[in-house]
């Protein structure tokens, strides 16, 4: 029996005395191993900033909701504002409307205190009797 060895069969004596099968693995499966690895952290980073994302849509959709509510409160509170405002300008034009210019009127619209009421005379009957008044 011939104990002489050639050089691949002394390169497989030396990769078995290291881990034989695993040794080879490693040697063959690295390349696939650091792909694996770095789809691994990719995925982590994906599903981080996925998370991060709905997070912050969450977040925009609150604050639109917040938005949209103040919006109607503020239009609520002109809308109201405006309808006083409204109610005020129409008693002043009703005022200014139904006001007597003669200050010895009695009728006059706001009452003046230099002209007291005469007792028995209607608005028609004084406007009447005025001078300058159609006949």
């Amino acid at each position: 029996m011939e104990l002489t060895a050639t050089w691949w069969q002394a390169l497989i004596a030396i990769v078995g005395g290291f881990g034989g099968l695993e040794f080879i693995k490693w040697l063959f499966n690295r390349k696939t191993n650091t792909r694996i690895a770095i789809a691994a952290a990719e995925s982590a980073e994906f599903h981080t900033l996925q998370e991060t994302i709905q997070f912050l849509q969450k977040q925009l959709q609150e604050k639109e909701e917040r938005f949209a509510n103040q919006t109607d409160r503020l239009r609520r509170t002109q809308d109201d504002l405006f309808k006083e405002r409204e109610a005020r300008h129409l008693a002043e034009l009703e005022l200014a409307l139904r006001r007597c210019d003669d200050d010895a009127c009695p009728f006059r619209q706001p009452p003046n205190a230099h002209t007291p009421p005469r007792p028995g005379l209607t608005i028609e009957q004084y406007h009447a009797t005025r001078p300058g008044a159609p006949a």
